[in-house]
């Protein structure tokens, strides 16, 4: 069941699709009147924005209004903005019911989902009667490729690349199909329709390009050169974003590009440019942050590349933020079992994130502070078994108690993971005999025997590994922190050492004696890293700790690590051992040295005008609600406990009431977490008394409080409700302490997991006291 965390979306009678036309059907309360296509997208009017790109497509309609908004919806749909672009055609088509094209919109705002998108082009085809015959190009292109989902989708790809071919050779000069076919060639190419020669697509791209240089585009010119070299699109990484400014995703893609190539300081600054362009517009229309498109990866990979710039502190902020976003309802089954599913969100990233920032930057009491005792679901760094597991866990907070001096705390963890392998190995030796054992008796040869033994055998080899391998890390960790030290016993595990960073590596080579490999894998791992923080600071004290002969290799690594570390933190612990090295190179004692600017860069505003740093949650709307006895009271007010206020769609919505009744038996437990549970009905009072009075004697009036809102002003104002339509909508919130929409669910059918919202007010509200 897909669910939506903000709105949209009517049109007016005459563009009803043509089987409503007739008469208006019976349809549960908070459907779409027009068909289930419409249930699904934005169902909340669209709002003109600047900054969505320079477009050249004419359009057929009787508005100059939505002429503009169809024009901003393919700018939207140039910059990856889809659920923002299929608000813009709506919204055309709200004010031009019978123009086509902007149902081709709403079918581009699709193209990833057949059964949406071919309902929504077999409107356009509807109404394509009326449009010019390059317009009929553009509809009959996509509607042939909609046509049979179930037909080989290379074909049907190749025929629809073909298709805008088409356009172009009737209509040299229509730019949007240039630079829709510059993106579908690319997208293509991961469907497994290869490029057969990004030369010649580059120079498609270079002529939209050279007439019109502020072009969307310079987004697919990017994407076309992302996995083979990035530096031919340098010059579209400098002009993505200032092509349209106002599209998060046009900020982030030149972050692709110097990524790749190593310009870290340049990625950053791209990614958080788009993190600020979307948290403006989340917290502005009050959307739920893993709604973006790319939104949790963008503000992930920021993460990682302000970790290469030593920028932890910022990181740490920024991962810290992810975790104490709201979580979209999303499941998954396991072994019959109905099971959360944090894959892509932000939760997920942000706790990774932050213990790998973490632990490379040797933050030891913030990883103890943070991960808990394993128990303490609001820890944001518990183990949930899928983001972090629980040999990650016990890895990462033995580590930090072995370099903090706990080491009786730190083996305990080390003792629980021995524990795990052992039993693991017993697995594997159980079920190596008994493969044995059915090969003997099935008078297999003793080759066929050997073969069954190391195929059961081979069936552990990765849980195995995944164990041990923490195992011998934390070992060599017991063995350098003993007293007195155990380098013997260190050398002897550090050949075993996998899936550890190099400069890691390097470091516990020196710290056991062994100067040689430290400084051969400390200059692997410069190598690799390149422009990277973490590899030249352990490059420079492993070189200095060497002796004289590497003194001036260490001097020369420390004059590339200043201008590395132009940005970093000045106060990180990882710095603190290069302080007498510094002082005896002669290095001021801020030793960071800001490098030339390059002159490859594009415009590029304040990132204080973009946006925030960090989501934050918007401001609870101030209503006013009647109660059962035409009482008025506010629904939230100064003092008020947190509270998850319910709306619902009155005594004839059979769904609600189901809703009600869900969360009733759980009242009481959101009562004992400190959360008032209230209802708010589209009914009026006299509605919500016959809602109260149940249906038959056997039914007990609602635990928590109900109010009306027959005038639906408190829907509209938490956006529950469909401004197309001019219907409410089902929506479910939880509002803190300090009156702020912490958790929100809008939809065209009621939220029904009380228990797994019921672990998310928790989670969320321990996090606001964490913060407070």
């Amino acid at each position: 069941m897909k669910r939506l965390t903000l709105v949209f979306t009517l049109l007016l009678p005459s563009a009803l699709p043509a089987q409503d036309r007739t008469e208006k059907p019976q349809t549960p309360a908070g459907h779409s009147y027009h068909g289930e296509v419409f249930n699904e997208g934005p169902r909340q009017a669209a709002v003109l924005l600047s900054g969505t790109g320079e477009i050249h497509l004419k359009v057929t309609t009787k508005s100059e209004e939505a002429r503009r908004f169809f024009t901003q919806g393919v700018g939207q749909l140039h910059g990856y903005w889809f659920f923002e672009a299929e608000r813009s055609f709506r919204q055309a088509a709200k004010l031009d019911p019978g123009a086509a094209m902007f149902y081709w919109g709403m079918a581009m705002a699709n193209f990833k989902n057949d059964a949406r998108g071919k309902k929504f082009i077999d409107e356009a085809v509807e109404r394509k009667s009326q449009s010019s015959e390059r317009e009929k190009l553009w509809i009959d292109g996509l509607a042939a490729y909609f046509k049979d989902p179930k037909a080989d989708v290379k074909k049907r790809l190749r025929d629809y690349v073909r298709s805008l071919e088409e356009i172009l050779e009737k209509h040299p000069d229509e730019v949007e199909a240039e630079a829709f076919l510059l993106h579908q060639v690319f997208y293509n190419s991961g469907k497994e329709v290869p490029i057969s020669s990004h030369y010649a697509m580059n120079l498609l791209a270079e002529k939209i390009l050279k007439s019109h240089p502020k072009h969307p585009a310079n987004h697919f010119q990017i994407h076309l050169w992302d996995n083979t070299d990035p530096s031919q699109a340098l010059n579209a990484a400098a002009n993505c974003g200032p092509a349209a400014p106002g599209i998060a995703h046009m900020w982030h893609m030149p972050g692709h590009t110097y990524s790749k190539l190593q310009r870290y300081t340049e990625a950053a600054w791209q990614q958080e440019a788009s993190a600020r362009v979307d948290h403006a517009h989340l917290i502005r229309y009050q959307i739920v942050p893993d709604q973006i498109h790319n939104f949790a990866h963008n503000n992930e990979w920021l993460i990682r590349n302000l970790d290469s710039l030593g920028q932890h502190h910022r990181a740490v902020e920024l991962a810290r933020n992810m975790i104490s976003l709201p979580r979209l309802a999303k499941f998954k089954t396991v072994d019959k079992k109905e099971l959360f599913d944090p894959s892509g969100g932000s939760w997920q990233y942000g706790r990774q994130r932050l213990r790998d920032t973490l632990v490379r930057y040797e933050d030891w009491k913030q990883v103890i502070a943070l991960s808990g005792d394993g128990k303490d679901k609001t820890a944001p760094l518990h183990p949930d078994g899928e983001s972090i597991t629980e040999t990650d866990y016990h890895r990462y907070v033995a580590l930090a108690k072995y370099e903090s001096g706990d080491r009786e705390g730190a083996s305990k963890h080390l003792a629980e993971l021995e524990k795990r392998l052992a039993a693991k190995q017993s697995e594997k030796d159980k079920a190596v005999t008994d493969a044995e054992k059915k090969a003997a008796e099935a008078k297999k040869d003793a080759k066929a025997i050997e073969e069954a033994k190391k195929a059961a055998a081979k069936n552990f080899e990765k849980s195995i590994t995944e164990i041990e391998n923490p195992v011998n890390e934390l070992r060599v960790y017991a063995a350098l922190t003993a007293s007195p030290p155990d380098p013997a016993k260190a050398l002897e595990l550090l050949p075993k050492l996998k899936d550890l960073a190099k400069w890691r590596h390097a470091l516990l080579w020196q710290r056991a004696g062994k100067g040689d490999e430290a400084i051969k894998l400390a200059g692997e791992a410069v190598s690799s890293g390149k422009n990277e923080v973490l590899p030249l600071v352990a490059q420079v004290r492993i070189l200095h700790a060497n002796g004289d002969k590497e003194k001036e290799k260490a001097k020369a690594a420390f004059t590339q690590l200043r201008t590395v570390a132009h940005s970093a933190d000045a106060d990180l612990a990882i710095f603190q051992p290069l302080v007498p090295i510094a002082k005896e190179f002669g290095f001021p004692d801020d030793w960071r040295l800001a490098p030339a600017t390059p002159k490859d860069l594009g415009e590029r505003p304040d990132l204080d005008t973009l946006g925030p740093f960090r989501w934050t949650p918007p401001a609870a709307p101030a209503v006013t609600l009647t109660d059962v006895e035409n009482k008025s009271e506010p629904l939230f007010s100064a003092g008020n406990r947190p509270r998850v206020a319910i709306f619902f769609l009155g005594k004839g919505c059979s769904h609600c009431m189901e809703q009600l009744n869900a969360f009733a038996p759980v009242a009481k437990r959101f009562d004992d977490a400190g959360i008032d549970l209230v209802a708010i009905s589209t009914d009026t009072p006299e509605g919500l008394k016959e809602t109260l009075a149940g249906e038959g004697e056997k039914k007990s009036p609602f635990p928590f409080p109900l109010y009306s809102d027959a005038t639906l002003a408190a829907f509209k104002a938490f956006r529950a409700h469909d401004d197309f339509e001019e219907m409410a909508l089902h929506g479910t919130y939880l509002i803190d302490r300090g009156g702020r929409i912490r958790w929100q669910e809008i939809s065209y059918e009621p939220f029904m997991k009380p228990e797994w919202l019921l672990e998310e007010c928790v989670r969320l509200l321990a996090l606001e006291a964490r913060e407070s």
